[in-house]
């Protein structure tokens, strides 16, 4: 009971942010959108922004959604890079999470360090997750390189989402043929690169730690 009684008031809360801000957002207005008192707000959370914590977890639960279906009794490799393929779409078609998602950020950057933290923590396990979900679906062996893909994912993720929120993708822009590459480029790009990493030494010469010589130092 008390777990509806709460989810009840994180999408009440992820509506109204979604469209006013987390600012203009009271709890008074999450608890007359969730139909219940403000006390019974308070029954849950001490503060607005304990609150905020919860609707984070909430709004960035997709990879922690797709583990849940990969460790299901009867999941498939190709059931689960579908249903990745299917989260993604959503999120570009998400507007209210992508509005919410930014100003939750906007107020990490404010100042909230408690926000930021629960930020990191988000990635951190976001990238984790996808670097996991590499190997199953892709039947790889973990790598350490597998976490620094899954974070460059994820930001392609972020930084579209970004884009759309602030107006600023070109207008002649296709944003379900976007969505669609992002998609193949996981699925066929991926893969090819987690088999064949070790082959890749093009730009090696950029490692800081080789210290190649510049045609300055050349000179």
């Amino acid at each position: 009971m008390q777990k509806d009684g709460k989810k009840k008031i994180i999408e009440a809360a992820q509506r109204l942010i979604a469209v006013q801000g987390v600012e203009k957002t009271s709890m008074r207005d999450i608890a007359e959108e969730a139909g219940i008192t403000t006390g019974a707000i308070y029954y849950y959370y001490k503060s607005k922004e304990e609150l905020l914590y919860d609707v984070m977890d909430y709004a960035s639960a997709i990879t922690a959604n797709i583990m849940a279906l990969r460790y299901g009794p009867s999941a498939t490799p190709s059931q689960v890079l579908d249903e990745i393929a299917r989260a993604v779409t959503q999120r570009f078609k998400g507007e209210g999470v992508r509005r919410l998602r930014f100003y939750l950020a906007y107020q990490a950057a404010l100042g909230d360090e408690t926000l930021r933290q629960k930020f990191a923590h988000d990635y951190a396990a976001q990238a984790d997750r996808t670097a996991q979900l590499f190997n199953y679906v892709f039947d790889t062996e973990p790598k350490t390189q597998d976490l620094y893909l899954a974070i460059i994912m994820i930001a392609a993720l972020d930084g579209i989402s970004l884009q759309q929120f602030i107006g600023a993708l070109p207008a002649n822009v296709n944003v379900a043929e976007v969505t669609k590459i992002y998609n193949e480029f996981f699925a066929y790009a991926v893969p090819l690169f987690l088999t064949h990493m070790h082959e890749t030494h093009k730009f090696d010469f950029l490692d800081e730690r080789s210290n190649p010589p510049t045609p300055a130092n050349k000179a």
